[in-house]
């Protein structure tokens, strides 16, 4: 009787265990300063979701369902590390940088597909490692909002460019946008096929929306603005295609004029849009080394005026690192500031990112690395497409994600740090959980 009473509660240990430790990393992967519990939440983690994966029997299943996406993710990391060993000029700094940000994305890639296996036929579990991640998502988006309401309560107007808890609004911005990737999911498959994962009503869910709109909003980010565009031209798509009747159209219309109101909003509270157009020329000219860094004198708009820092670096960085992927095909190394290595062998000149991720991972592993990147990527949006086509609101959610992080990732640095780390974690643990027959209905629902 002992013996069975002990083994009851560990059984019921590593599950909890798993989605307290889920809402925890979650919630502390973007907070500043916090390196050494995020790589211990993590590290716990791997090691419980792996308990409960194995114990289970459930590594199988991980195996079948993201098998592909797995196998491309290890040919780049083994193509990572020849590049360091046998073609980078600076290999210590490749080690380290392998060692400190692709490892422990392959951690959280690894530990969100053991989870995401353990869950996969456990519905009770999979529902409350959802709550977790969306619950953390949520008191963050919400804190911005807060953030906000209080400026505009103090100065009598709303702020630009509210960072939240993390440590800057581009970081900000990467937690809205996934947590409207997931309510998009979410509201989408209620409308077609009435599934839902989410304990919460419809009225809830749209409060839950205005509130991560608001987010958006203040956060000021037009890359983000970007991001959530090209999920919602998605959506659209997938709309019309599930909802083939005669009200298509209108709807089709309705949302598509929504996009323009929210992209037009934006562009009219963001200057830098309106100087675009002339820096582009401008940046694109790069015998001026104003682009590496501020230090330089900077060019001239026609108005006197100089160029949007932002507008300039970027337009002007995209080209140089275009060129840096001619010269060094096979890469320099990976590395966050891969870019910045590159431009100092290449120009002389002290910079450091590209403000693109692709073209930084471009720089750093090279062409075959880019390939085997947008494989793996690839291969999680056909999972995904065809857990939506299979009515299951995990793929839709996983389509949504997939696309908003490829484009951000060209827009912005993201193949780094936490924000790589936490795609790899949520989406694997989505494409893995898909591997589970069709989902229960979630068990409380709240009505208003």
């Amino acid at each position: 009787m002992g013996s069975s009473k002990v083994s009851v509660q560990q059984t019921n240990i590593a599950p909890i265990a798993c989605v307290v430790l889920t809402a925890s990393l979650v919630f502390v992967w973007p907070v500043p300063h916090t390196v050494t519990l995020r790589d211990l939440l993590l590290l716990m983690l791997f090691i419980w979701s792996g308990y409960l994966a194995y114990s289970r029997r459930a590594l199988q299943t991980a195996a079948m369902v993201v098998g592909i996406p797995l196998s491309f993710y290890l040919a780049l990391s083994a193509w990572i590390l020849i590049v360091a060993l046998f073609v980078s000029s600076e290999t210590g700094w490749a080690l380290a940088e392998i060692k400190g940000q692709w490892l422990k994305a392959g951690v959280a890639l690894i530990s969100g597909t053991l989870l995401g296996a353990a869950a996969a036929h456990d519905a009770r579990l999979s529902r409350l490692v959802l709550y977790a991640v969306v619950a953390a998502l949520f008191v963050h988006v919400v804190y911005i909002d807060m953030q906000a309401i209080v400026v505009l309560i103090q100065e009598g107007s709303l702020p630009r460019h509210v960072v939240g808890l993390t440590d800057g609004s581009d970081k900000s911005s990467y937690l809205t946008n996934m947590l409207f990737c997931i309510l998009m999911a979410e509201g989408l498959m209620r409308i077609h096929s009435g599934a839902r994962l989410l304990p919460v009503s419809n009225t809830l869910l749209g409060i839950a929306a205005v509130v991560v709109l608001s987010s958006a909003y203040v956060e000021s980010m037009r890359n983000g603005v970007i991001e959530n565009v090209s999920v919602l031209f998605l959506a659209i798509v997938l709309f019309v295609f599930l909802r083939r009747d005669r009200y298509r159209a209108l709807t089709a219309f309705l949302i598509a004029s929504l996009i323009v109101v929210l992209f037009s909003i934006t562009i009219r509270g963001d200057l830098r849009w309106q100087s675009f157009v002339e820096t582009l020329p401008i940046a694109l000219s790069i015998e001026n080394p104003a682009w590496a860094n501020q230090s330089y004198p900077q060019p001239l708009l026609s108005d006197g005026q100089t160029v949007d820092w932002s507008n300039y670096s970027r337009i002007a960085r995209a080209r140089v690192g275009i060129e840096l992927v001619n010269d060094y095909p096979l890469g320099v190394g990976f590395g966050r500031n891969a870019f910045g290595h590159a431009v100092r062998h290449k120009y002389g000149y002290e910079t450091s990112h590209s403000h693109s991720g692709l073209i930084d991972f471009a720089v750093g592993a090279g062409i075959p690395g880019v390939i085997l990147w947008l494989a793996f990527l690839g291969s999680l949006w056909m999972i995904g497409y065809r857990g939506f086509r299979r009515q299951r609101t995990e793929g839709l959610a996983l389509l949504f994600l997939t696309t908003g992080f490829g484009v951000r990732m060209v827009l912005d640095s993201t193949l780094r740090d936490h924000m790589l780390q936490m795609f790899l974690f949520i989406a694997l643990w989505f494409a893995t959980m898909l591997g589970s027959g069709k989902p229960k209905k979630a068990g409380v629902q709240v009505r208003l």
